[in-house]
This record gives structure tokens, C-alpha cells and sequence, in this order.
């Protein structure tokens, strides 16, 4: 990027003519953003943000490669306005529709209301564990090692770390049935 580029009235002077004001709305329907699109005054924002970019970040000098800077303009408001619209269509793919909102519920303290029962549960089971099972416990359900890891760390057989699994597994049952 020129140091002359960084004076972004130059930039908006240039955007200011008619042949410019044709490329930059030529550029928008080619995207297939019309006057009637829902996003029109949007697009047009992002096309005079893109148009400023471009003309920041041009390498040649505009005022000798003026038509090849018209041809890079243009791409980018293109692909830029495509990219936006994109974008903008996940964003509200996955929103909630206002009418269903009433129905949604929200329970902030839900989630850590239930990390902490779940805490709660795994410090009792700790607390009941053998060693062996103890060893499940950690690696196997908090570390997430493969029954292989453990079989080699601990020199025993996988029928071995499935008992210790099973056991473990049956107090943790009794245990949350009590809860």
C-alpha cells in the first residue's frame, strides 16, 4: 500500500464521479443487489467500504492503470457485496423467528446449576472409588484416553480395564439413583 493511499478523500473524489457512481451500482447489480433488494442501502455501504479498500490496496498507480484499477474495483465490490449477502443469510438461517421467541426458554443458571450437580456426583464417586477405578475415573472419562492408552500406562490386559469400567460404572449408578 502507496503512503498517498492512506487519504481516503482522494479515494471517496474518485468514487464521486459518474463513470465511478456507474461501476460501483454496475458492480452491485452484477451481484444481483437492485433498488429493490432488502439489503440495497446495505450493499451500498459495503460497496464504498470496498471501493476505499481497493483503492488503498492497489499496487499499480492509479492514475496510469486507471482502467486496470476499474476492472479490480469492480471484482471487489462483485465478490465482496456476494460474500456479504452470504454471510448474512447464515446469520439469519439460524436465528430464532420473533413469533417462536416467547417460547424459548431462558435459564442462564440451568447450565451451571447442572455442572454443578454433575460436580457434585463425580466428587462423591471419587470419594467410593478404588484405586483401579479410580484410574477409569480420571483417564478414561475426564482425560479421555483410549482403553489402549490406559491397557499400556498401567501394564494390564483390556478385559482388566473393562472390569474396572463396569464397577465403576455400577457405583456411579447407585450413587446417582440415591441423588
Amino acid at each position: 500500500m502507496h503512503a498517498d493511499r492512506l487519504d481516503n478523500q482522494t479515494a471517496f473524489d474518485l468514487l464521486a464521479q459518474p463513470e465511478h457512481q456507474r461501476l460501483l451500482y454496475g458492480a452491485l447489480k452484477a451481484a444481483h443487489v437492485t433498488r429493490y433488494h432488502p439489503q440495497f442501502d446495505d450493499c451500498v455501504t459495503v460497496a464504498h467500504l470496498t471501493w476505499l479498500s481497493a483503492y488503498q490496496n492497489f499496487e499499480p498507480a492509479i492514475a496510469t492503470n486507471l482502467e486496470d484499477f476499474r476492472k479490480y474495483a469492480f471484482c471487489r465490490i462483485k465478490w465482496r457485496t456476494v460474500d456479504y449477502l452470504r454471510k448474512q443469510t447464515l446469520r439469519t438461517s439460524v436465528q430464532v423467528p420473533v413469533e417462536n421467541a416467547v417460547m424459548v426458554p431462558i435459564t442462564p443458571m440451568l447450565t451451571q446449576e447442572t455442572h454443578w450437580h454433575v460436580t457434585d456426583l463425580l466428587n462423591q464417586l471419587a470419594k467410593r472409588c478404588s484405586p483401579e477405578e479410580s484410574i477409569v475415573l480420571t483417564e478414561l472419562f475426564l482425560a479421555e484416553h483410549s482403553v489402549t492408552e490406559i491397557m499400556q500406562a498401567h501394564s494390564v490386559s483390556r478385559r482388566t480395564v473393562y472390569n474396572w469400567r463396569a464397577s465403576l460404572l455400577k457405583k456411579a449408578h447407585q450413587l446417582y439413583q440415591r441423588n
